[in-house]
């Protein structure tokens, strides 16, 4: 990331389109804050089948497990 350095996004409108970068901008600066601290997974792979199962939903394949 480079500071100043503008950023582009593209979205179905204008609305969108500036909610998508002010989520890029939240998230970026969220991780700059947290970067230096150690990473601890505190879900376990378990408890995301669980929400899975719970929201009817289906993670990545091979990312769990």
């Amino acid at each position: 990331m480079w500071s100043l350095h503008g950023i582009y996004g593209a979205g179905r409108d204008l609305d969108e389109t500036f909610g998508l970068i002010e989520t890029a901008e939240k998230a970026a600066e969220i991780y700059m804050k947290i970067a230096h601290l150690p990473r601890v997974n505190t879900i376990t792979d378990e408890m995301m089948h669980r929400l899975e199962a719970r929201f009817g939903v289906k993670g990545r394949e091979g990312y769990l497990d």
